[in-house]
């Protein structure tokens, strides 16, 4: 019998024959389970071979907004309500960046606020050596990470207050408070 523990993609197409096989017989199921058992022999002899391919089994990298919804939709757990990041994007979108420069310093900071004036988040920038310190190059990174501590931060927000209507699909949210209607 073939070593199905070699490798995950194996194991699954082993019990892909297992589940055919289950099925009972007609010519349909019969090609079906030699299809697959084929298929099994040549993924076997590439895992033999050491020849790299690409592992199925594994989850993408979740060390981006575009790969955590690709995860979530291949999941089908994009059916309740939840916070998009089409929706975080137009808030990222909407953000207005302060930047200041300290002089006599290479310090710089940023501070990211919705339209209203909220502040959402702040960067910070500062050069190690005078010699090497650019405003412009300071003012860019200090905007950056205000950008990036702001989107977090919207993730938050407003998984909080998704969270909260969903508990009290009553409640009235004006002005950032939430009072209950009776």
């Amino acid at each position: 019998m073939p070593d199905r523990y070699k490798h995950p993609v194996l194991h699954q197409i082993q019990q892909l024959v297992f589940a055919i096989q289950a099925c009972g017989t007609s010519p349909e199921q019969t090609r079906a389970s030699c299809m697959a058992s084929a298929l099994f022999d040549g993924v076997e002899a590439l895992v033999d071979s050491k020849v790299a391919f690409l592992d199925v089994t594994q989850e993408p990298p979740l060390d981006s907004d575009v790969a955590i919804e690709r995860q979530i939709r291949a999941s089908g757990a994009a059916a309740a309500p939840r916070v998009t990041k089409e929706h975080i994007d137009s808030l990222v979108a909407d953000l207005e960046i302060k930047t200041h420069h300290f002089p006599g310093t290479t310090s710089t900071v940023a501070v990211a606020s919705l339209p209203d004036g909220y502040v959402v988040a702040t960067g910070y920038s500062a050069c190690i050596s005078p010699e090497n310190f650019k405003a412009h190059i300071g003012i860019g990174i200090a905007a950056d990470n205000a950008i990036a501590a702001a989107r977090a931060k919207l993730w938050e927000l407003e998984g909080y207050l998704l969270r909260a209507s969903l508990n009290n699909p009553r409640a009235v949210y004006a002005g950032g408070i939430m009072a209950a209607t009776d």
